[in-house]
């Protein structure tokens, strides 16, 4: 309750904008409440971001991956997987990565983000390295950085920017990673 009424306040108000006392009014507890049970600013921040990044539609998708046989496959569940955190983390997203710059705990939290999420796409560029079927050649940092590329925080942003939808955006995505990862013949 007291995560969501931050984040509410946040993408409305700004983080600079939204105090403490805000926060717990909207969240309907005591000023006291929300210091004991997560911290000041800074720490709403970071816990807002550790949310996100705690999606259960992540688990859903690493769950995915694991079962997945082919790297086709997997970088088609990347696609809808990152789609479907992104749609659902769109404001907890922009606020810390277009406010990055605008005060050093926002930018903590966009930093923690992005780091998690890199984290991820290491641990499944290690997925795709063991299953096979890439590209010769390539090492794990380059895999990571292909699903960086394709699948992080920018591509999302620019494609939805350009009004795409979130489809059309994910099956785009998907064919240029699978054209960047794949052998010629696999990007079909």
């Amino acid at each position: 309750m007291i995560i969501e009424a931050a984040a509410g306040l946040f993408a409305e108000r700004g983080y600079a904008n939204t105090s403490v006392a805000a926060v717990a009014a909207a969240a309907g507890v005591a000023l006291n409440t929300v210091y004991t049970s997560v911290g000041g600013k800074s720490a709403l921040i970071l816990a807002l971001t550790e949310h996100g990044a705690a999606d259960e539609a992540i688990t859903e998708t690493l769950r995915r991956i694991d079962a997945a046989e082919t790297a086709h496959e997997i970088i088609r569940i990347v696609a809808e997987g990152t789609g479907r955190v992104r749609q659902r983390q769109h404001k907890t997203l922009s606020l810390v990565l277009d406010n990055r710059t605008a005060h050093p705990d926002v930018a903590a939290a966009a930093d923690l983000a992005e780091r998690v999420t890199r984290e991820r796409f290491a641990a499944i560029a290690d997925r795709l390295l063991k299953l096979g079927g890439l590209r010769p050649g390539l090492s794990a940092h380059q895999v990571t950085d292909t699903l960086w590329f394709y699948f992080g925080f920018n591509a999302w942003r620019t494609l939805r920017g350009m009004n795409w939808s979130w489809e059309q955006a994910g099956t785009w995505l998907a064919e240029q990673a699978a054209s960047g990862l794949l052998p010629a013949a696999c990007d079909s």
